[in-house]
């Protein structure tokens, strides 16, 4: 019996101990929420998506692969070794994040060569043509390169030719270890490639 109170009296011990090093052993970090965002922003009102005689592109909500497919922020350590963010959240789907974006810089670049970019599910007008894009890699490491690799496809909306396609791979540079200059490099790598999609696209649809 005195063996067993003993045994007792050593895990009550124990089980307080680890309560108190629960209650002094501090605060979790609060986790931070983060977002993409247009390097240049368009300015509200501009849009004219419903003008005669304007090219109408819908944009497909873009996608991401499943390592990104989550809320925390994916560290790429050396290609091999992945990390997630614990407390370094996407405030939305990455996925929504980007679309948005590029919807926003493609309609701010193109829209002076009446060319109307717009999010094909969110809206009642038929497009001229349909624009996909693939991210199939944007991650990098805190103070060092952010990669993007992604593919794009201009197609015909009626029949879904194959208007234009492109595989683009861009690097930025992270300036400091903070998850919010990770965020702006990848923002910046958003931004070429949206650049560079417009340029095509005016190419391709001159008239």
């Amino acid at each position: 019996m005195k063996t067993i109170l003993h045994r007792q009296k050593h895990i009550a011990i124990i089980v307080l101990a680890l309560a108190l090093a629960g209650c002094f052993g501090g605060q979790s970090p609060p986790t931070s929420f983060y977002m993409l965002s247009p390097v240049n922003p368009s300015q509200a009102g501009t849009l004219a998506a419903t003008a005669e005689g304007r090219i109408h592109i819908g944009l497909t909500t873009v996608a991401v692969p499943e390592y990104l497919n989550r809320s925390e922020i994916v560290i790429n350590l050396d290609n091999t070794v992945y990390q997630l963010a614990g407390f370094s959240k996407w405030a939305e789907p990455l996925g929504d994040n980007l679309t948005r974006v590029l919807e926003e810089s493609l309609s701010n670049l193109l829209h002076d060569n009446s060319i109307d970019v717009f999010l094909a599910s969110d809206s009642s007008i038929l497009p001229d043509y349909r624009l996909e894009v693939d991210v199939l890699r944007l991650d990098g490491n805190l103070g060092d390169q952010v990669t993007l690799v992604a593919q794009w496809a201009l197609l015909g909306d009626a029949k879904g030719d194959l208007i234009l396609m492109q595989r683009l791979e861009y690097q930025e540079t992270a300036v400091d270890n903070t998850y919010k200059e990770l965020v702006l490099a990848q923002s910046r790598t958003v931004d070429k490639l949206s650049r560079d999609i417009a340029a095509a696209i005016k190419k391709a649809l001159a008239k």
